[in-house]
């Protein structure tokens, strides 16, 4: 038996490291492209509904535009980050149970999250239910909290759908079976195309609802989803190993660290989000056609961020398994990989994006008001979108470590503190608008990288504890 810390230690003779190093790191490599693949197609796929939402509408009309965006950056992603940070423990959780061969553990850990995951969804659509009265405080005008927020009410009937979709998947992903999230979610995103054109357009005999019909397009597609992964999760003989089906015997203080993780990244989701849910609000005052840019490029630069937390999903197993173990060399390397990797892609999608701003505007929008505001100042949204990707990694590292509070420390820090005021001043005193909202973002996820690589250093070099 190998004791503990001795897992792929490196090898005593100096000349023998280097080969150690890059055996392992080709080892890493190959697990995490293995287990990113399919976790960065999944995330690129939920991602996809949401580019596929944005093009549909905005082709329809800039106005709708506006509002599905005001809907979903201020109110529906918020609320969206924030349950998924509740059930998010599930992950780490599931990872260092099967890194030690506890298959029953992991299946305990599935078990005991449904209902939890059920009853946070149900509590999101009765938090978005005064949606209207938030927004007109916030300052927007009364026809836009208006129809936002009824927008942001009939999206939020699919968030339960959506927390159980989540719950299933991140088990799946902890067991290595990331690859049956990506399936399913190429599935969702046929069924999505469709309810839209139907409902968005007035096709086939349905009601032209224009962003509405979006949202329930949106909403009818989470359930969809929620009950194709359950139903894959319940009856697939190769997961009959977990027990699934067995009562998880466990009283609510028994796994109470594992909420604790859900707790602190929630609270972290929820600080980002509230500040990117804050540049729609400034964005919103800059007018309607600031407010339509600013959904269009995030939904251009958002596949680097969604890319990113599939490598970080990945890079948690790695992570997680090795520290289980209690194998240091083995958990730095794990980190490493997935900060390399995660920043060599992203760079490429980014220098891609750069090299076709315009072209990839006009995907989602007709309007070329929107595209000629947005073009110019396109490399700024870029590098935010890379370096907000690569503190995502870094967060989901920590979290690996089974750090609880850290990561939500360094990240409220860097959005609230850091951000909200940079974009802020540099937007309106600065008088900078929709350029001055970039630049104060591109400041706050610096601020957040950095110090989360930095926590990262600090525990490779301390003995894991696991």
């Amino acid at each position: 038996m190998i004791a503990p810390g001795t897992h792929h230690r490196p090898p005593s003779n100096p000349g023998h490291n280097f080969q150690w190093l890059r055996e392992r790191l080709k080892r890493h490599f190959s697990e995490l492209a293995r287990l990113a693949l399919p976790a960065v197609m999944m995330r690129v796929g939920i991602m996809g509904l949401a580019m596929v939402d944005t093009a549909m509408v905005g082709h329809y009309a800039t106005q709708h535009l506006a509002w599905l965006n005001l809907a979903n950056q201020s109110i529906i992603m918020f609320t969206l980050v924030v349950g998924l940070g509740l059930v998010s423990g599930i992950m780490f959780y599931t990872a260092n149970a099967f890194g030690t061969d506890d298959y029953r553990e992991a299946g305990r850990v599935w078990r005991r999250n449904i209902p939890f995951a059920l009853v946070i969804g149900l509590g999101l659509v009765a938090a978005v239910l005064p949606s209207e009265y938030w927004l007109t405080q916030l300052g927007q005008s009364p026809e836009d909290a208006s129809k936002s927020g009824s927008i942001a009410i009939i999206l939020a009937l699919g968030l339960p759908g959506h927390m159980l979709f989540i719950n299933c998947t991140m088990f799946l992903e902890g067991i290595k079976r990331a690859d049956v999230g990506f399936y399913m979610m190429m599935a969702a995103n046929l069924v999505n195309v469709g309810l839209n054109y139907a409902l968005i357009f007035g096709n086939w005999g349905m009601p032209e609802l224009g962003a509405e019909g979006s949202a329930w397009a949106s909403t009818g597609v989470r359930w969809f989803m929620a009950a194709s992964v359950m139903a894959f999760v319940w009856y697939a003989p190769s997961l009959k190993k977990f027990e699934l089906r067995r009562p998880h015997g466990q009283t609510w203080k028994e796994w109470a660290d594992q909420r604790q993780i859900g707790y602190a990244s929630a609270v972290s989701l929820a600080a980002e989000v509230l500040a990117f849910g804050a540049l729609a609000i400034f964005a919103g005052w800059l007018g309607t056609v600031s407010l339509a840019a600013h959904g269009v490029i995030f939904q251009v630069v958002g596949v680097p961020l969604m890319m990113a937390i599939g490598i970080g999903v990945a890079t948690t197993v790695r992570v997680g398994i090795s520290f289980s173990r209690k194998d240091r060399a083995d958990t730095a390397l794990a980190g490493i990989s997935g900060i390399l990797l995660n920043f060599v892609l992203t760079g490429i999608l980014g220098v891609f994006i750069f090299l076709f701003p315009a072209d990839l505007m006009r995907v989602f929008t007709s309007d070329s008001r929107i595209v000629d505001l947005l073009e110019p100042i396109a490399l700024f949204f870029i590098l935010a979108m890379i370096f907000d990707a690569s503190q995502m990694v870094a967060s989901l590292i920590l979290r690996g470590f089974k750090e609880t509070w850290w990561p939500t420390y360094l990240q409220s820090f860097s959005f609230a503190v850091v951000m909200l005021p940079a974009c802020y001043l540099l937007a309106f005193p600065a008088g900078m608008g929709l350029k001055g909202l970039a630049l104060g973002m591109l400041i706050g996820v610096c601020v957040s990288w950095v110090l989360q690589i930095a926590r990262f250093v600090w525990l490779i070099r301390r003995p894991l504890a696991a």
